[in-house]
């Protein structure tokens, strides 16, 4: 068993302490906005349909709207004709009719039309409040705004909707050998960022990220400090472990209060967690894949529960393929692929390298062993976190 003390903490403090922090500061604003606007959003309040969808039975395609019955024993040597129908277009109603036939299947004959088989009652139909009935819950307030949602809103009779106004967030990266592109050996591709927006903005986070500052103690503090002063959270990466170099930690106390400093998951272990001018601020690992899953578990997770929100985060069942050994005192994520085989999802183990960011491509999600486990037998069934 490994030592995860050097005052690192369980993973649920951490997110207690985060959402401490937020609670005493940061209120979420509800704006109203265009249902076309609203991509990555979280509702503010609850939405029920204001009428029913569709208002009435109506035809599912161009025809002749009739009665069933009068179709019956109809059949291409015995047909029949119908001398009371109405003439339909696609979502136009039915009236008292019960069907409808397509105009390729009839022939019109001195205003009666001529049937060649039988129709049952409702076919070809779409029965008023299919879709949606009014006073139906569409969407529960605090749940994130699927595709899927803004459809049945519209359908439900809504054109804006509140939501919630994510904070401003900012990412800064910290490291003289971090650039956009290698020229000398020393250097290293500075891309965490692109990590950080693409998972924040799919939430609707307001993001800015900013140019690598220099690991200068003082340089970091009058950068974090002019942070501090437009945005609501800052997120300070690579700076976080016990290097010399690795600032954070020392910035964020002499500016204000280190409340964590090492959280027991794996990866993900050297993260700060603090508060200056009251407002929070977190030094995040530099490995790519320690960074993605503090983010992922801790500061999300967090952020969701203090505010209520549902993210409506996928998740699937399969059978682990092999043996996993994990350090009891740690919360391990174990990026997993997906196969279907026989019917039965299975989870195959990737590499767990902190740094290796190519097991975050491959992977299509994640298991998480909790910290007094530390061994997931082979067959055993697991939930994997999709990415």
């Amino acid at each position: 068993m490994k030592d995860y003390h050097f005052s690192a903490v369980l993973p649920q403090h951490a997110r207690v302490s985060i959402q401490e922090i937020l609670k005493k500061y940061l209120v979420l604003e509800e704006e109203e906005i265009s249902l076309y606007d609203a991509k990555n959003r979280f509702v503010a309040e609850d939405y029920k349909a204001i009428h029913t969808s569709p208002p009435t039975d109506v035809a599912a395609m161009d025809g002749y709207a009739v009665m069933a019955e009068e179709t019956f024993d109809a059949y291409d040597t015995n047909p029949k004709y119908v001398e009371s129908f109405k003439t339909v277009q696609t979502g136009e109603s039915i009236d008292n009719f019960n069907a409808v036939i397509p105009f390729e299947d009839v022939q019109l004959e001195n205003g009666k039309i001529k049937i060649f088989q039988s129709y049952y009652p409702r076919q070809n139909v779409r029965s008023q409040g299919e879709d949606i009935k009014e006073g139906e819950m569409i969407i529960k307030k605090g749940e994130f705004l699927t595709f899927f949602d803004k459809v049945y809103l519209k359908a439900g009779g809504w054109l804006n909707i509140k939501v919630y106004k994510m904070p401003k967030v900012a990412f800064l990266p910290t490291g003289d050998e971090l650039v956009d592109r290698i020229e000398k050996a020393e250097q290293l591709v500075e891309f965490n960022s692109v990590i950080f927006s693409e998972l924040l903005y799919q939430y609707g986070f307001e993001i800015s990220v900013f140019k690598p500052v220099s690991n200068d103690l003082n340089i970091l503090k009058e950068t974090l400090k002019k942070l501090l002063d437009e945005f609501d959270i800052v997120f300070v990466n690579a700076g976080s472990s016990k290097g010399d170099k690795d600032l954070t930690h020392d910035v964020i106390q002499s500016l204000g209060r280190v409340a964590v400093h090492g959280i027991a998951i794996k990866p993900g272990k050297p993260t700060v967690i603090g508060e200056v001018n009251g407002k929070l601020v977190m030094g995040l690992p530099g490995f790519p894949v320690s960074m993605f899953f503090v983010l992922k578990e801790i500061f999300l997770k967090a952020f969701f529960d203090a505010y209520l929100l549902n993210p409506k985060e996928k998740s699937v069942m399969a059978v682990l393929e092999r043996r996993v050994g994990s350090d009891v005192g740690a919360e391990e994520y174990i990026r997993v692929q997906v196969e279907n085989k026989d019917g039965k999802n299975h989870a195959r183990v990737l590499k767990r390298g902190a740094s290796v960011i190519s097991s975050l491509k491959r992977a299509d999600g994640y298991i998480v062993v909790p910290v007094n486990v530390d061994v997931v037998e082979e067959g055993s069934l697991v939930e994997v976190k999709m990415i």
